[in-house]
């Protein structure tokens, strides 16, 4: 069983430890590296950290994916929901766990098709 594991997690829009003004009504973008654990190689992905209180002010509609949903934005709260994110999605191979990965989280080859040899 491959077992996901974070690698590095940051955000553009909030360096740690610090807190957005509003904590408690905010919208902050994530890139989150993961690797098998105890092997070398990382896929990236992102996802977007949102309060419940933004989420009901903003009218437009929104899918879930790649979205958390939160109360409060607390750095404590998005590393233990990633953890247990990861937790749930260790499989058999490593693009096993990408693609259960990538039903919750963006990856950044999501949809990628190679260019045509020919």
């Amino acid at each position: 069983m491959i077992w996901p594991e974070i690698r590095r997690i940051s955000s553009p829009d909030l360096e740690p430890p610090n807190l957005p003004k509003n904590p408690a009504d905010c919208e902050i973008l994530f890139q989150l590296f993961v690797g098998p654990k105890d092997d070398e190689g990382e896929e990236a992905f992102s996802f977007t950290v949102m309060t419940a209180a933004r989420l009901a002010k903003d009218s437009d509609a929104h899918w879930g994916r790649g979205k958390l949903i939160v109360a409060v934005f607390e750095w404590p709260a998005v590393i233990q929901a990633v953890a247990e994110l990861l937790a749930q999605c260790a499989r058999p191979s490593w693009g096993e766990v990408v693609a259960e990965l990538n039903k919750e989280l963006i990856w950044d080859f999501d949809g990628y098709k190679p260019a045509d040899a020919s």
